[in-house]
């Protein structure tokens, strides 16, 4: 992961802010401006009005001037104030720009990303620390941070600026115990800094349990299985390993305390004295006296508060890490110049050329995997699991890239094709059936806008689905989730028409079957890809199936083993010259026949 300094987050941090809402900036440096006036302002006021009265100045000067300091304070707490509480309103902007950021990451990543448990951790990590935690998130802590650091310096340089006036030596004094207070404190924030993610994992497990215990779809296993003393037990686990921890951080923070109590009581003390031995002496005046007893309460504060700010900052340091190194993740370039696709009416060949591939390094899927689909062609791909048959569909979509060997449409090598011309080329009907809490019209152009209503309808009826969109309430225009109001739900079979009508209305030269009819019977299965079969006209088709006798109407059957083409040839020819296919299919067909009645004894 990607470390980036503080200072490099603060700027990233800035200009996130400028570009999400430029009022939330003017309010920052309002707050910051007022955090500095008001108490520099309220530290002067005693030594104006100690002034005025050992000058004898008039009572209507004196009034004047301090009535005109008074409402000027006035004025600076309201604007800071103010400032200060809209600036909390819309750091939730903030947070929700940099959420939608994050979000925008996931759809446009590289599809291998998606299917990776280590990128959707860090996703997870990604967000719930830097935009999830409400008010305690890195941008919101960071952007606080900015603030009370930026004010707490200022004030710190004209605090100072006082004291060397009065005291050198005495500020020298007050800076090195300042300076020990400080690094205790850091001492104590680092080490909680250290342990954050160890706390967020405990809080993550915590929390995990506390789910599986109020989910109703784990309460009948709980109960039959008696697993709620093991659940407690789990819970107890991890509740009492984060009490644990939050203790170990107080305990390093009450040091800190400790020393700040101990520095404070030798500086303001010894300050303190050596000012009033001063104003006894003649050598400071009582204003003098006062603004620098103000002075040097002050700097307790500003110490505190610079060492809090800093805190913050640091705290929000390794989240915002994580955050940026997710967004800046580099995917793959799109190639430059860029192929032709093939026009729309041109139908499309694929060859592989001695592809090998596996995720992630590990086991081999495709072992030096050769074979050519003639345009036009309808070819099925079987095999046990773990053949390689789903893996050959995602990289013939471009979701991933082979280790070696090339795949070409129409000689093209995929990799020199853009995204969004290959993805044009492909209309996939995979075995999740992917409906969006969206329209019937809206699921089936995959889109909201410029919807072809009559392609629509054209596409539903020549896969069946017409006439079950016709009774319901609102036609295509029905939501088809419970997302939407009046929304209602497809039957299994329903949805797989869904989806091919989804392919034909995209009219792209492939269509990719993936065992989409996997919940289905065996008819039904077999008729669905029959349909899908006649409907697929003249495009080159490709269709994965377990059960073999639903590919019979495909020119030719690939029976994969092990991630190489264990034979190839139609139906007839693979029963005749391959034992293995031969074999799965003889035990699968028992099941392909239709009959009348079940027979007695099956239940028995």
């Amino acid at each position: 992961m990607k470390k980036y300094s503080l200072g490099n987050h603060i700027g990233y941090l800035l200009k996130g802010i400028w570009e999400s809402d430029k009022k939330l900036m003017a309010l920052l440096i309002i707050e910051t401006v007022c955090s500095v006036i008001t108490p520099y302002i309220a530290m002067y006021l005693p030594k104006i009005g100690v002034d005025l009265a050992t000058d004898g100045a008039s009572v209507r000067r004196a009034a004047a001037l301090l009535l005109a300091i008074t409402c000027i304070l006035i004025l600076s707490q309201g604007l800071g104030s103010m400032a200060s509480r809209g600036k909390t309103r819309l750091l939730d902007r903030v947070r929700s720009f940099y959420r939608i950021r994050l979000f925008c990451k996931t759809l446009d990543c590289d599809y291998e990303h998606v299917e990776s448990t280590e990128w959707q951790d860090k996703y997870e990590q990604a967000k719930e620390m830097s935009v999830d935690w409400g008010p305690w998130s890195a941008t919101t802590l960071m952007s606080e941070g900015i603030v009370k650091l930026g004010s707490a310096v200022v004030s710190f340089l004209l605090y100072g600026s006082i004291l060397v006036s009065l005291s050198p030596w005495m500020l020298a004094l007050i800076l090195v115990l300042s300076a020990v207070n400080f690094l205790a404190l850091r001492r104590a924030q680092k080490y909680e800094v250290s342990r954050i993610q160890e706390r967020s994992g405990l809080q993550n497990r915590r929390g995990y349990m506390e789910q599986v215990a109020s989910d109703m779809k784990y309460g009948k296993d709980i109960r039959l299985y008696e697993l709620s003393g093991w659940i407690r037990q789990c819970f107890s686990h991890y509740n009492d390993a984060h009490f644990r921890l939050r203790q170990a951080v107080q305990q390093r923070f009450f040091h800190a305390a400790f020393v700040e109590s101990l520095t404070l009581f030798v500086r303001d003390g010894i300050a303190y004295l050596w000012f009033l031995y001063q104003a006894a002496s003649g050598m400071l005046s009582t204003g003098d006296f006062v603004l620098a007893c103000s002075a040097v309460a002050s700097f307790s504060t500003l110490v505190t508060q610079m060492s809090t700010s800093v805190g913050q900052l640091m705290q929000a340091v390794p989240p915002l890490d994580r955050m940026r190194s997710f967004l800046d993740a580099a995917d793959e370039p799109e190639p430059d110049p860029a192929a032709v696709p093939p026009r729309k009416e041109e139908p499309v060949g694929i060859r592989f050329e001695d592809v090998c591939f596996s995720y992630g390094g590990r086991n081999r899927v495709l072992d030096h995997f050769s074979l050519s689909i003639e345009p036009g062609e309808k070819i099925a791909l079987v095999g046990l699991n773990g053949a390689g048959k789903t893996t050959i569909i995602k990289l013939l979509c471009g979701f991933y890239r082979p280790e070696s060997g090339r795949i070409l449409l129409n000689g093209q090598d995929i990799r020199n094709f853009k995204k969004e011309d290959l993805y044009g080329l492909i209309a996939p009907v995979f075995q999740e059936a992917t409906i969006l809490p969206f329209t019937v019209a809206q699921n089936v152009a995959m889109s909201d806008e410029n919807v072809d209503r009559d392609r629509v309808e054209e596409s539903l009826k020549r896969v069946g689905l017409w006439e079950a969109v016709g009774r319901l309430p609102l036609g295509m225009d029905n939501g088809m989730t419970s997302l939407e109001e009046g929304g209602s739900s497809f039957s299994g079979g329903q949805k797989q028409k869904l989806l091919m009508a989804r392919a034909l209305y995209k009219g792209a030269q492939l269509l990719f079957f993936d065992e989409p009819t996997a919940a289905l019977d065996p008819i039904a299965e077999s008729e669905t890809y029959e349909m899908f079969h006649s409907l697929s006209g003249n495009k080159t088709a490709v269709y994965i199936s377990h059960r073999l006798a639903s590919t019979l109407f495909c020119s030719r059957v690939v029976f994969l083993e092990n991630g190489r083409v264990k034979a190839c040839g139609s139906h007839e020819e693979l029963m005749k010259t391959c034992g293995e296919y031969r074999e799965m299919y003889d035990l699968q067909s028992q099941y392909y026949k239709k009959t009348d009645g079940l027979d007695a004894g099956a239940f028995a």
